[in-house]
């Protein structure tokens, strides 16, 4: 039997559908571990790698229902050279980034659409900033289904090209939190669908029977929405229920991108009441952490702790795993990385600790990564090669480096401000920031809130001044290409 936890009021119901919320607040819902479900390591060690040699611990479905691409199975590496540099002796990698579509969130898309073809679901829809949407619409079409997706103005192109190529209908939407077009008849997923949850549990069951079914020091993944998290800490319990391995003893260790909210007023609050913790959470990477209550539970009841990177430290750190280890991930994923250079800077955790960091992303389908690290191989690419040339911009990015060059702004009142001169969409606006942010004329300055809303604020780099004088100087002679 099937049971779930609301994410908001703990509220507790059974058997709930692929779209069920909570049927007392409307919250999110999260799988309870499946503790009546009992299995034998000799049963799973003969049966093939992959998510579903964990059927008997994963929602039921037949055979004949089973949707894979043959997710899973992802290696865990010993990580040496990074190590090293890191100054932990004992370090391993869960490269994620060998999944299907590059991405953890496969694990969880298998078991959704394997419920959704057991349903008899004919469309999805879903809202989402990029991976999601990917993974998604791999296994959509894979089932058969329709799938009709909503993406933010900054999803990266190489994840929207995913979405294409699998046969995805994609609709740009204004704002982050714009909902798909209405009217639209079809199974609503985000990224906190109790069944996609319930897939990324297998991360920690695999974790566990890589280390010879004994447990890691530590375990160091991304916080997000705070899903992932609070699954591997549900599936370490599961297998101690069905009797794989003893009580859990392996502290989870939370990394949050700055600039997003925090789960440290939740941890405190817990510590005033006698829970012990070895350190402070600062701040969640999503803007919406739907699981905020149920990661900081996990990480409370594992005695871990979190750490808070900055975006240049998750960056950074993206070219070290690459150069070290030869996984490229992308920065979100790689912040793992950055979070146990603080580890060992702080003492948190002793330097013979074995730790193992999940690295849940690729970075070959992450275009503003791909660009980061080429600008800093000055050995590759010479600073000729990177300048911009005029006949590269068009009109509407012309006018948006010269309103920048004026102040910082966000996308909407760059908006407001081009829409008097012409007609041309939000959608539109945010499409040319996100080219521009591509080759480097502006970056994002800050976040502000405003009328409810947490807003971008983007400002001009050196380039883009450069590109700009250099555009008006050929503004007479030269024929405008890209717009």
């Amino acid at each position: 039997m099937e049971r779930f936890e609301c994410a908001s009021c703990s509220m507790k119901t059974e058997e709930a559908s692929l779209e069920a919320r909570c049927r007392k607040c409307g919250g999110a819902l999260i799988p309870l571990p499946l503790v009546e479900r009992r299995v034998k390591r000799s049963e799973l060690e003969s049966l093939p790698p992959g998510v579903w040699r964990y059927r008997d611990l994963l929602p039921r479905v037949e055979e004949h229902q089973v949707v894979t691409l043959g997710e899973g199975g992802t290696p865990l590496l010993a990580a040496p050279r990074l190590g090293a540099e890191l100054g932990f002796g004992a370090l391993l990698v869960k490269d994620e980034t060998r999944n299907p579509t590059g991405s953890f969130i496969d694990r969880g898309a298998t078991v959704l659409a394997s419920v959704a073809k057991r349903d008899g679901v004919r469309r999805v829809l879903c809202t989402t900033t990029g991976n999601l949407g990917a993974s998604l619409a791999a296994y959509s079409a894979k089932a058969g289904i329709e799938t009709r997706i909503g993406i933010h103005p900054n999803t990266d192109q190489g994840k929207l090209y995913q979405m294409i190529a699998y046969g995805a209908k994609v609709e740009m939407l204004s704002h982050p939190r714009a909902a798909p077009s209405e009217g639209e008849e079809g199974t609503a997923v985000t990224a906190a669908n109790h069944y996609l949850l319930e897939g990324e549990k297998t991360t920690a069951f695999e974790i566990i029977q890589d280390e010879g079914w004994s447990q890691p020091d530590a375990i160091v993944l991304p916080v997000g929405t705070g899903g992932h998290l609070t699954m591997v800490w549900n599936g370490l319990l599961q297998l101690s229920a069905a009797g794989i391995v003893q009580k859990p003893t392996c502290s989870l260790v939370g990394v949050q991108l700055e600039g997003s909210p925090p789960l440290t007023d939740i941890l405190e609050k817990k510590r005033r009441r006698g829970t012990e913790g070895r350190g402070a959470l600062a701040e969640l990477e999503e803007s919406d952490p739907v699981f905020l209550k149920a990661a900081a539970r996990a990480i409370r009841d594992s005695r871990g702790f979190g750490v808070k990177v900055s975006a240049k430290e998750a960056i950074g750190a993206t070219g070290e795993l690459a150069r070290t280890e030869g996984i490229f991930a992308e920065p979100a994923a790689a912040s793992v990385v950055a979070a146990v250079r603080k580890i060992g800077e702080k003492e948190l955790l002793s330097k013979d600790s074995r730790i193992v960091c999940v690295i849940t992303g690729t970075g070959l389908k992450d275009t503003k990564a791909i660009s980061r690290i080429a600008r800093t191989a000055k050995h590759i690419v010479t600073r000729e090669q990177l300048v911009i040339k005029p006949v590269q911009l068009g009109a509407t990015k012309v006018s948006i480096l010269r309103l920048l060059r004026g102040e910082p702004l966000f996308g909407y009142l760059l908006w407001k401000k081009i829409k008097e001169g012409r007609s041309i969409s939000i959608p539109s606006i945010y499409q040319h920031l996100s080219e521009l942010e591509g080759i480097d004329l502006v970056r994002r300055s800050s976040m502000v809130r405003a009328r409810g809303r947490e807003r971008v604020i983007y400002e001009l780099t050196r380039k883009g001044v450069a590109a700009l004088e250099a555009a008006a100087r050929a503004a007479g002679g030269e024929k405008l290409l890209l717009d």
